[in-house]
């Protein structure tokens, strides 16, 4: 396991791809941080990281899930979250979890195929820590849960409410991930130009 300010990463089983695991603690602190100067806020202190597979990404998924809900393990064992309905397609899911902590988990398969999206995917998903730290987030996410999973299910307005809410935040994480990215290409064109035109300077000076 890897650890820097507020973040763990560690790989979910030994299979998984250790420089894959040393890429994303590297990448990390940066997406985090580009977040927190996007919004002008910090995320949630506690934030783990799991590399994990597309398999196991369910899973993992309505176990933080469940627990951070009180949800009896006999019952999350069973269940699969609509946000992981599809894990193949996912790069990663933000999940609440047990002690007032958040879990990325990161889908490895997905991940290794295209290295090129470990940023983009780390900063989409420090977008969510950001948005379940917001008043009423968690226990939004918790009702959610105890209702998908049967413990507490809402009425079909209640539900309906939920979901839209969940489409607004994922509407909104990949708004303001477009917007970071963007941000910091533009702003490495500029220097790499800035750095020819300084070279050409030099070379021109010294002919």
């Amino acid at each position: 396991m890897s650890k820097s300010a507020q973040l763990s990463i560690a790989r979910d089983t030994l299979l998984g791809s250790r420089r894959l695991a040393a890429e994303i603690a590297s990448a990390a602190p940066t997406a985090q941080r580009l977040v927190k100067e996007h919004f002008g806020r910090r995320p949630l202190k506690a934030v783990d990281l799991v590399v994990t597979s597309t398999k196991r990404l369910p899973g993992l998924a309505a176990a933080a899930q469940g627990v951070a809900a009180g949800i009896p393990a006999d019952v999350y064992r069973e269940k699969v979250l609509s946000l992981t309905a599809k894990p193949g397609g996912l790069y990663s899911v933000t999940v609440i979890a047990p002690n007032h902590t958040v879990q990325i988990l990161l889908n490895s398969r997905r991940l290794r195929r295209r290295p090129r999206e470990i940023g983009a995917t780390l900063v989409w998903a420090f977008v969510e820590v950001d948005q379940l730290g917001r008043k009423g987030a968690v226990d939004r996410r918790i009702a959610l849960t105890r209702h998908e999973m049967g413990t507490d299910v809402l009425s079909k307005s209640k539900a309906r409410g939920l979901y839209r809410i969940e489409a607004e935040m994922e509407a909104e994480a990949e708004k303001a991930t477009e917007q970071i990215v963007g941000k910091v290409i533009r702003q490495n064109r500029q220097a790499e130009a800035a750095a020819r035109e300084e070279a050409a300077t030099a070379h021109s000076t010294a002919a």
